[in-house]
Order: C-alpha cells, then structure tokens, then sequence
C-alpha cells in the first residue's frame, strides 16, 4: 500500500482547516514510507521556518513509525538516546508530527508547526481523523 498525493493533499488541506478553527496559521509536509515530501503546504501567514520544522516532525515519525510525542516520551529520561536522537539534523521529536497507517501499515508520516506543540498534535490528530 502507498500514501497518494490525494490523500496528502486531504491532509493538507484537514490540517489547515483544523488550524483555522483554532486561529493557528500552520506549516504542513507529508511524507512518504521513505520519509521524503510527498506534499507540503504553508500557510502565507506562518514562517517560513515551520515547513523545515513540519518535516523534521513527519520525518521523526515515519522513521520511528509512531508520533513524534511517543518517540520523545520514549527516549526523554535517557540523555544518551536523546541527543543521539537529537544530533540527527533531520529529526524533530516536538510533537505535531504521526505516522500514517492504512490498514495497519505504516505508509508514511504528516507534520505540523506553526503553533504551540500542544495545538500542532491536537491539529495533526484532527486532521488523521478526517482520513481514519
């Protein structure tokens, strides 16, 4: 099974609309099972600097096949695996970025940043409900 650039583009589209209901302007990047951008958004009121951040979340994910909130609760009360985890540049473990799963498959990961990490994984979840 393989995540579609439609579905991509519904997460997308889920995430900005879930950040609008909480007056968040976000940055959004999908990522395929290999971990590379298969869709990617900003909206034009958020950093330009969220849309590295959104995929070093969806990144994380995909590479730990979990959310990136699980993957820091994980290695967080060990200091050897966490900055081992945290000197990979390409990683993120701020939570905002989940694996996406078709029918228990991992088939790639979603990334979200653009406000609080609290509001980013509420927006990530909301927006994996849409295609769930």
């Amino acid at each position: 099974m393989t995540l579609t650039l439609e579905t991509a583009q519904r997460l997308i589209a889920a995430a900005f609309e879930a950040g609008s209901k909480q007056d968040v302007a976000v940055a959004v990047v999908v990522v395929d099972r290999g971990g590379r951008v298969l869709a990617s958004g900003r909206h034009e009121n958020v950093g330009y600097i969220n849309l590295d951040v959104a995929e070093k979340k969806a990144v994380a994910s995909v590479n730990f096949g979990a959310p990136t909130h699980a993957v820091l609760n994980m290695v967080k009360d060990d200091d050897l695996l966490i900055k081992s985890v945290l000197a990979q540049g390409v990683l993120s473990l701020l939570p905002g970025g989940s694996d996406i799963r078709l029918d228990g498959e991992l088939i790639g990961a979603i990334g979200v940043a653009g406000g609080h990490y609290s509001q980013d994984q509420a927006i990530v979840e909301q927006a994996l409900a849409t295609i769930n």
